[in-house]
């Protein structure tokens, strides 16, 4: 049984070791009685509300609620819920929502597609082009279709792929915190080679 936990390494500066520590109580409040994919999902989920805290969008949105669409069906909006109850982003209360297509999430700040919309990434990328949407999906191979985060699992760890010029064309800025301890990628979205310093 995989159990999740090989999510942080030392190495990769103190944002790593804070997204490990934030994403710990959730792995112990759901190891104990669920299988793996409960705990990759409750993992994921932690991160898709972590990353709300280290992206910057233009001022103009700055109002009202952070909005989370969720598009699809998958294992990652349920634990999504859960994570952000009564949790807020600079002075803002986060909404989780379910959306029918990517035109509605226009009114988002993230959009969370999950795998069962994965067929229809580039059709979301062409929907939401130009618009500050944060878009991030449980489909490894998005970042070459223009998806701006991209979850993927690295020797049993949970960990993410960043398309930054796919964020930067949206008007976003991802902190170089967040950059450092993401799977390098080259222009096209492909994962690169990750050498660690020894």
């Amino acid at each position: 049984m995989k159990t999740w936990r090989k999510f942080a390494n030392p190495r990769r500066g103190p944002l790593i070791a804070l997204l490990a520590a934030l994403t710990a109580v959730v792995i112990a409040r759901s190891a104990a009685a669920a299988d793996s994919s409960d705990v990759e999902a409750h993992v994921k989920a932690a991160y898709v509300y972590n990353f709300a805290r280290f992206i910057e969008w233009p001022a103009a949105t700055a109002a009202g609620p952070v909005r989370i669409g969720v598009l699809g069906h998958g294992d990652l909006a349920s634990p999504l819920e859960e994570i952000v109850r009564g949790k807020s982003v600079g002075g803002r209360a986060i909404k989780v929502i379910q959306i029918g297509s990517a035109a509605e999430a226009e009114c988002c700040e993230i959009l969370l597609i999950e795998r069962s919309e994965s067929k229809h990434e580039k059709e979301i990328v062409q929907v939401l082009a130009g618009k500050p949407v944060l878009t991030v999906s449980d489909d490894e191979n998005a970042p070459k279709e223009g998806i701006m985060i991209a979850f993927q699992l690295v020797d049993e760890s949970v960990r993410f792929q960043i398309n930054q010029e796919a964020a930067t064309r949206a008007g976003l800025k991802i902190s170089s915190q967040l950059l450092k301890v993401a799977i390098p990628a080259d222009r096209t979205g492909r994962r690169s080679v990750v050498r660690e310093e020894k």
